[in-house]
């Protein structure tokens, strides 16, 4: 009886334990995660050395802040959001400049961060 209990009990367990999985996939990724792409692919430009536009990306203060033209990132609405634009190739000119272009996983994981009204790290 207690083996036909566990053989019928394991899959709901371990169906559970992956359902955790998934949820933390589908979290939103936060400025610890978010900064670590804009440190590796745009802050040779937008970083202390050299801010272009004044815009700079090393850090979550200043990256929310924006730049010369004002914010370039718009909380909870990342297609809005001119940082996307210019990723995606909608504005000129694309970023990151003279460069490949970002993955569109790496743009997507940014637009879900931006969506989900730009967390700082946990």
């Amino acid at each position: 009886m207690r083996l036909v209990c566990a053989l019928l009990i394991w899959p709901i367990m371990s169906f559970a334990a992956h359902a955790g999985d998934d949820q933390s996939e589908a979290s939103p990724p936060d400025w610890s995660t978010v900064g670590v792409i804009f440190s590796e692919h745009c802050t040779m430009c937008h970083g202390p050395q050299g801010a272009a536009r004044g815009l700079r990306l090393d850090n979550y203060a200043d990256a929310v802040a924006g730049g010369d033209n004002g914010p370039v990132l718009l909380g909870g609405n990342a297609k809005s959001s001119e940082l996307i634009r210019r990723l995606q190739g909608v504005s000129t000119p694309r970023m990151p400049f003279l460069s490949y272009p970002l993955s569109d996983e790496t743009i997507e994981l940014i637009a879900r961060w931006i969506d989900a009204g730009m967390p700082d790290a946990k």
